[in-house]
């Protein structure tokens, strides 16, 4: 899937940590380059409140 959106480079072992936020008709609605797990969640949330 991280390869199938850009994430991963095609032959790359694993994915750098980057997230994305995929809509349910599979689209991407907005993409984290830079994560930081304990903030992370609470970020999405707002995106989402604002997408919705």
């Amino acid at each position: 899937m991280s390869t199938a959106y850009g994430v991963t480079e095609p032959g790359a072992e694993k994915s750098p940590r980057k997230s994305v936020l995929i809509g349910a008709d599979g689209k991407v609605l907005k993409s984290y380059a830079t994560v930081k797990p304990p903030e992370h969640p609470d970020q999405v949330l707002a995106d989402l409140d604002k997408l919705t």
